[in-house]
């Protein structure tokens, strides 16, 4: 590993297995230009995420490429304990785990719009300070506008929900 460096590895390892880097772009999502620079080592510290779906498809050590990167021995044991390490990665597992973190953050960001929607649904909002703080034309204003919110959100809420339920039964489907 002493003179092997990313950039050399992704090459090796997409060349290995013959496919161009087009084809390992549409694979793993990561933008074409991002895989053309990080095999000509313009690109020394890809993101977490891509270096998961880079070593999914190439199968590579995600820890082995962490270390490439230089990433700390923290930064690397959290993250290759998480739930892949117990998957076999294998090329066709590729869709899979970029579908996985998709799904993840889709969930945060459902939790998120759930907790917002609560918050406002049990405050009142006239004793908001912002909302205090305004004219009665403006509070009235502003209150309409955050009731729209959250019955906008309650849809947001109900199809991502739906979306959610929709790429999980995917995912186990294919597991």
């Amino acid at each position: 590993m002493n003179d092997k460096t990313l950039a050399s590895v992704v090459k090796e390892a997409r060349e290995k297995i013959e496919i161009s880097q087009r084809e390992l772009s549409r694979i793993t999502g990561i933008d074409n230009n991002t895989i053309a620079k990080i095999e000509k080592g313009e690109r020394k510290k890809p993101n977490v995420l891509s270096l998961k779906k880079l070593s999914s498809v190439l199968n590579l050590s995600l820890e082995m490429l962490m270390e490439l990167c230089e990433y700390s021995k923290e930064e690397i044991e959290a993250t290759v304990n998480n739930s892949y390490s117990s998957m076999v990665i294998k090329p066709e597992n590729a869709p899979i785990l970029v579908l996985d973190d998709i799904v993840n953050q889709m969930q945060d960001e459902l939790y998120i719009k759930m907790v917002i929607k609560e918050l406002l649904d049990n405050c009142n909002l006239e004793e908001l300070n912002t909302i205090s703080e305004l004219d009665n034309k403006e509070k009235n204003r502003v209150i309409k506008v955050i009731k729209k919110y959250i019955k906008s959100n309650e849809k947001d809420i109900k199809n991502q929900k739906e979306s959610i339920d929709d790429l999980t039964k995917l995912l186990t489907d294919n597991k």
